[in-house]
């Protein structure tokens, strides 16, 4: 104890609530440690963990956090070799719940796991109305059925911060696989990894929902998986499943990613009775949902349908050393599908390279209604099977800046894993254009834009090379000079051409 302003409680499994909780003679329940802590007046309360602790249930959850005089909480595992661990298996309860205003900080060696709930979120962590600070530690293998959250729920009047440690293998039958944000609820990460999470429905790694915002400054969402499990019925009403491996954004959410890597997640769906389903393999943001994203890349992602990258029907903005880079979708939209009425991708900065299709738009793919603006950036060395290796337009495009190029052919054997090299490594690499093909009604020329009888492409400044296949002359507006539009490139007389397709 410190001028009866902190107190350090051992918690053992080898130990015994009639004891003090001193290291010598530990406690045996966190409930017990709880109860030497509450209307002490302490400013902060230290439990050290040794071993595996299974205690019965709270009201709440096997570990309840909640009511008035309680200081911060900081949970610790005695060390790596005897780490604390809150084991909740077999009770049919969440680990832990925070409530009241209260705070939990979560150190080193510390894991929570085994927590199961069938309708309520938070299997691992439940916080309504509280504080959960993540410094190290582990949450991981615990799961929820119908309800939100396997691993973390962030409800109303709620924060988690996570600074480092890692949230790893929960799972949910429905939503946020690993971390469910809703209701207003506040999620900052600074470090650590979500990953090898699963969801059924959406949102893999995170779900952030309605009012709910989420802070990337750092760390890794990695190799987390949604779908595959077929379409799912909620209030008896088939709904899309497969949405968002790494992210799902929902309505009136805001995400926004200062730096970090969203990587190798999947996006699947194995029936299609109902549409839009195995799509946005990193990222998936709603109709209303806002995505900034600034700094960091999003990489290596894959989506069975649409948007290996990234899939909108929000509004999703890019700048600054935004990449997209490195992914695939199996019918369109390798690096970025924007689609519905409301969906816009707004470049304003970025690089959107190296991704790839079997089917349309190798880097972006725009449905009808959808907006796709360009006012700098890059988009490099993109591909698709079928057409249009940089883009394919079936909606508005605005070309104001930035530039397009070097998007050709490459068969699937033929592509590469993902090097060791930065976007300025690529940029430096720039080569000649393949030869415009002559014959645009060949499916083997694989344009570099595709451009729909419902599209539009609207260009008034930047870079564009490569072959334009489009059905109507009247889609394309250019109001660059010659000079602009051509010698600029610096690639020869042939630059950006434009050829009808019958």
């Amino acid at each position: 104890m410190n001028g009866n302003t902190e107190i350090t409680l051992f918690v053992s499994e080898n130990g015994d609530d009639r004891n003090d909780g001193s290291q010598q003679n530990p406690l045996w329940s966190i409930a017990a440690a709880l109860g030497k802590i509450v209307w002490k007046s302490y400013e902060k309360a230290e439990i050290v963990i040794s071993g595996t602790i299974t205690e019965p249930a709270a009201r709440m959850a096997m570990i309840d956090v909640s009511g008035k005089g309680l200081p911060p909480i900081f949970l610790r595992g005695e060390s790596p070799e005897r780490p604390g661990i809150l084991d909740a298996d077999g009770l049919d309860k969440q680990v832990i719940y925070i409530s009241d205003g209260n705070s939990v900080c979560m150190v080193d060696n510390i894991v929570i796991r085994g927590g199961s709930a069938d309708i309520n979120g938070g299997s691992g962590v439940c916080i309504q109305g509280g504080t959960l600070i993540m410094e190290g530690g582990e949450i991981s293998d615990n799961h929820v059925g119908i309800g939100m959250g396997g691993g973390v729920y962030v409800g109303r009047d709620s924060e988690f911060i996570m600074r480092d440690g890692a949230v790893v293998r929960n799972s949910s039958k429905m939503f946020g696989g690993g971390v469910f944000a809703d209701d207003g609820g506040v999620f900052t990460m600074h470090g650590g990894c979500i990953a090898d999470n699963t969801a059924a429905v959406s949102g893999a790694g995170i779900f952030v929902g309605l009012d709910a915002e989420f802070s990337m400054h750092d760390g890794t969402i990695e190799k987390n998986y949604v779908g595959g499990q077929g379409d799912a019925k909620i209030g008896g009403i088939m709904v899309p499943s497969g949405n968002g491996g790494g992210v799902y954004v929902d309505d009136r959410a805001v995400f926004t990613m200062y730096d970090g890597l969203i990587q190798k997640n999947r996006a699947v769906t194995v029936r299609s009775e109902v549409p839009d389903g195995g799509s946005g393999g990193g990222v998936y943001v709603a109709e209303g949902a806002v995505f900034n994203y600034l700094f960091g890349d999003i990489s290596e992602n894959n989506a069975s349908n649409w948007g290996g990258g990234v899939y909108t029907e929000g509004a999703f903005t890019t700048d600054s050393m935004a990449i997209v880079s490195y992914n695939e979708a199996g019918l369109g939209g390798g690096g970025v599908q924007v689609a519905g009425k409301n969906g816009a991708f707004t470049m304003k900065n970025g690089y959107v390279a190296y991704n790839s299709t079997n089917g349309c738009g190798g880097a972006v793919y725009v449905l009808t209604d959808s907006v796709f603006s360009m006012e700098n950036g890059a988009i490099t060395k993109n591909t698709a099977a079928v057409m249009g290796n940089g883009l394919a337009i079936f909606g508005k495009t605005l070309i104001s800046g930035g530039a397009v190029f070097d998007n050709t052919y490459i068969s699937p054997q033929d592509c590469k894993e993902k090097p060791e090299e930065t976007i300025t490594d690529i940029l430096r690499e720039v080569t000649k254009p393949a030869k415009p093909a002559s014959d645009m009604s060949i499916r083997q020329a694989h344009p570099a834009i595709l451009l729909v009888e419902t599209g539009k492409l609207t260009i008034s400044g930047g870079i564009l090379e490569g072959e334009v296949a489009m059905t109507n002359p009247g889609q394309l507006e250019d109001t660059r000079s010659t000079e602009t539009a051509f010698c600029e490139t610096n690639r020869g007389s042939e630059g950006f051409s434009y050829n009808k397709n019958n």
